[in-house]
């Protein structure tokens, strides 16, 4: 019998015992250290227990690196804690064995049902990330060169920006297609464990270190796993962004004509777009590097509108169908705040995209950003997004897009 055979019989046994008395308590308030049975090994992950709007809710954060992350109040459907995760159609549902001990499942959803779980268990009082340490012998602190692969036909490169204090250490890798968003773990001796769960997606990193070098295996999802290999380089660098994706020859703009949630069509053609400066984001609900950039988009669009910049949002959905897509944009809308219009684009398939726009010679990763002058032109196509958690690369990548923004706002229509 395999491993995960028995983690699923030990769950359900240690589930069956659990009372009903004890799911009415509640979970402790406070820290909580939790672990995901993953293809990489137990995925460590934290999150913070607080009170919510009633006796049986409660309000359950995230926790990776700096980032505190929450997407749905907590709450008992019978004698299980539910805690969901709206905008990725994922929840981690469990039995209070104690008040300070969960056990159960990570269960992931398409379309509403379940496609699949996995094991997960959770007890109160921990900040730890990684346990059962050894002394730190190595020092990440830097820039890595990194370089990706899961055979000789597929490397994709990298670049690691780590911050380490004592045997802690947070940071990211960039890619051409976004962040991986909040990383955070240890140095164990020679070793860096680092791990990340946003309620969707879980990445984890176990790697070697030996002199300037790097190299392990990067998991991610639920069978994801790829080589890796990076060399301490303080001038490491991606390509250049705004070359990866471009306009087909004899193009220098683009349109469109899509529906909103309502089913209300807009182009780039209205008049509410005209001698308008205008941001095109391609996003999914689905997508965390994607909810990074609408979260500073949505801030610097209401700060701006009145300047003549307008935001629209072209959103590619795990379905093809707006009825199914519908609840998951506005879910997505609702929580991080958003103002500017959301159209719905269709599926992520490349035929979707290329129908949706044909101009466009290809789509290297989601968001994918489009400036506009006021003449309808096309001045800059962006990929990807370095999030917050990429530190002067977020600050330096918000400081040239609204450079960007306020010259073209000032040139004649």
């Amino acid at each position: 019998m395999n491993m995960f055979k028995l983690v699923y019989i030990s769950i359900f046994l240690l589930g069956a015992i659990a009372t009903q008395a004890q799911s009415n308590l509640g979970p402790t308030q406070g820290i909580w250290r939790g672990e995901i049975i993953h293809i990489g090994g137990p995925l460590p992950m934290n999150f913070e227990v607080k009170a919510g709007s009633a006796a049986d809710r409660f309000q359950i954060q995230l926790r990776n690196g700096e980032e505190r992350f929450s997407l749905g109040e907590s709450y008992f459907r019978g004698d299980s804690l539910v805690i969901p995760f709206d905008l990725y159609e994922s929840e981690l549902i469990g039995k209070l064995t104690k008040v300070n001990q969960l056990i159960g499942y990570l269960v992931k959803k398409r379309n509403g049902i379940p496609a699949y779980r996995m094991p997960f268990q959770a007890t109160a009082g921990s900040a730890e990330r990684f346990t059962k340490l050894l002394p730190a012998k190595v020092n990440v602190q830097g820039k890595w060169m990194a370089d990706f692969w899961s055979d000789e036909t597929n490397h994709s490169p990298g670049v690691g920006v780590f911050t380490q204090k004592g045997n802690q250490v947070t940071g990211t890798f960039l890619k051409t297609s976004g962040d991986y968003r909040y990383l955070q773990g240890n140095i164990s001796g020679d070793s860096l464990f680092l791990s990340n769960f946003d309620g969707s997606y879980l990445m984890q990193v176990r790697a070697r270190i030996q002199g300037k070098t790097l190299t392990g295996t990067f998991y991610s999802g639920l069978t994801g796993k790829r080589n890796l290999k990076a060399e301490w380089d303080p001038k490491a660098a991606l390509p250049d962004l705004k070359k990866l994706t471009y306009l087909k020859p004899g193009f220098d703009r683009i349109n469109f004509r899509l529906p909103n949630t309502r089913g209300e069509e807009i182009s780039l053609t209205d008049e509410q777009f005209k001698n308008k400066v205008v941001v095109i984001e391609l996003m999914g609900s689905w997508c965390p590097n994607c909810i990074d950039e609408s979260r500073f988009l949505a801030p610097y669009y209401r700060k701006n509108k009145e300047k003549g910049v307008e935001v629209i949002g072209l959103a590619f959905e795990a379905s093809s169908d707006l009825s199914v897509a519908k609840p998951k944009i506005e879910s997505f809308i609702k929580r991080v705040g958003i103002d500017y219009p959301i159209l719905f684009a269709g599926d992520t398939q490349e035929e979707t995209i290329v129908k949706v726009l044909p101009m466009l010679h290809k789509i290297n990763g989601y968001p994918t950003t489009f400036i506009i002058d006021k003449k309808g032109i096309v001045r800059e196509i962006h990929t990807g997004f370095s999030g917050p958690s990429t530190g002067a690369y977020y600050a330096d990548w918000t400081q040239e897009f609204d450079k960007t923004i306020q010259t073209l706002l000032k040139e004649k229509e």
